[in-house]
């Protein structure tokens, strides 16, 4: 083989995983990472419509649900003897921006599935995610070690 072809190859291969991380990396946006301090973003009014919470004993008890527009959604919710208060479900629109704060009085994981995400939370110190909506479907968000659902997040196209 040619000494220039052999050197093609490989800076070809470089190139194209410098392309894909540049167009498939997550925007230039903090990691999903616990913190202690609250965020101080503004966040819009959201639109209010009804859809369910699941309490303690797994029931379904009517609460609005969420529909932020696409600059974003900032989600609170708290986790207090086994009861979540929060909005239950919240719909975003795909590529708009979602910050998740949860303050429990367990020390526990919150974790997004689907997009994987995690952070540690304890009675001192809530678990902040945030991250760019671009997968869409139905995401539970809970209490990973108790298996309790926090929030089901809805990302439309």
């Amino acid at each position: 083989m040619k000494r220039a072809v052999r050197w093609v190859v490989p800076v070809a291969g470089a190139a194209a995983v410098v392309v894909l991380f540049l167009l498939l990396r997550p925007d230039d946006e903090p990691s999903p990472a616990a913190t202690a301090s609250p965020v101080t973003t503004a966040t819009p009014a959201p639109t209010a419509t009804s859809g369910p919470t699941m309490t303690e004993t797994g029931s379904a008890t009517p609460s609005p649900t969420e529909t932020p527009g696409r600059e974003g959604a900032r989600i609170e919710i708290e986790v207090s003897g086994g009861v979540v208060s929060g909005p239950g479900e919240v719909e975003v629109p795909q590529g708009s921006r979602v910050e998740i704060e949860v303050e429990a009085d367990v020390s526990d994981e919150v974790h997004v599935h689907g997009y994987d995400l995690l952070a540690d939370v304890t009675p001192d110190r809530r678990a902040r995610i945030a991250f760019r909506a671009t997968a869409t479907g139905v995401f539970e968000v809970e209490l990973e070690g108790a298996g309790l659902l926090l929030l089901r997040l809805r990302v439309v196209p």
